[in-house]
């Protein structure tokens, strides 16, 4: 009698039944595989990551140098918020840095610390947020302060008739600012179950062992089942 096997094993469809039961049925190594990505995450957060400090100056931008005796009207605010990002790009030259380190007496080059430097914007105002990024705490301090002393002076010399001010000087960072210890926990916590719940089903789809009559009906659907073997455990027997 010629069997007609319609089923294709080169074909894989996982549907959720399938993926639930896979998972639950090697939960233990799901969970395994999760607690193990979790704590080499942690473990390299704390231990191998390098910690980096951020100290941040804010900045006030303004068009009008005279802005204290004047009104500032709307057409001012516009101007103003115009030249900012004007002002994020001097923030981070050659030009207006290598005038920092030279008149603050800097122990370091203009090639260090551009690399150190992240400046943004608040949306619809005239004020830059800059952050110094290093591995040294008192290094980010003296380097953020140091810009928020020079800087201005050198980039009201480039953009004649403009004025930028410090509105906050930079506090000594008491915490790193990365790693995000927890966050890494958590996406190895993620990125754990994920792959637990992948391994789960890799084998659960590459095991060919039947362990049910419904798997021989799966298999074989024009085909009876004539009868199966029932597990007899030795207790019975006796």
């Amino acid at each position: 009698m010629e069997i007609n096997n319609e089923f294709d094993r080169d074909t894989v469809c996982v549907d959720l039944k399938t993926f639930f039961n896979a998972v639950i049925s090697k939960l233990r190594l799901v969970v395994m595989i999760t607690i193990v990505i979790t704590l080499i995450a942690a473990f390299a957060s704390i231990f191998l990551m390098q910690k980096r400090y951020s100290a941040t100056v804010r900045f006030y931008v303004s068009n009008n140098k005279d802005i204290i005796s004047q009104n500032i009207d709307s057409s001012d605010i516009d101007a103003s918020t115009k030249l900012v990002p004007s002002y994020v790009e001097l923030l981070k030259s050659k030009a207006v840095i290598a005038g920092v380190i030279e008149d603050s007496k800097l122990n370091c080059t203009v090639e260090q610390i551009i690399p150190m430097l992240k400046v943004t914007t608040v949306a619809d105002t005239q004020m830059l947020i800059l952050n110094v990024v290093c591995n040294n705490p008192d290094d980010a301090h003296i380097i953020a302060n140091a810009i928020a002393d020079i800087a201005p002076s050198k980039i009201t010399e480039i953009m004649n008739g403009s004025i930028i001010k410090v509105v906050d000087y930079a506090d000594k960072p008491t915490e790193p600012s990365s790693p995000n210890v927890m966050k890494n926990i958590l996406l190895g916590f993620i990125l754990g179950l994920f792959l637990g719940a992948a391994a789960a089903v890799l084998i659960e789809l590459n095991d060919a062992t039947i362990k049910s009559e419904e798997d021989i009906k799966g298999i074989f659907p024009d085909i009876p089942v004539i009868g199966i073997i029932p597990n007899i455990s030795v207790e019975n027997i006796e």
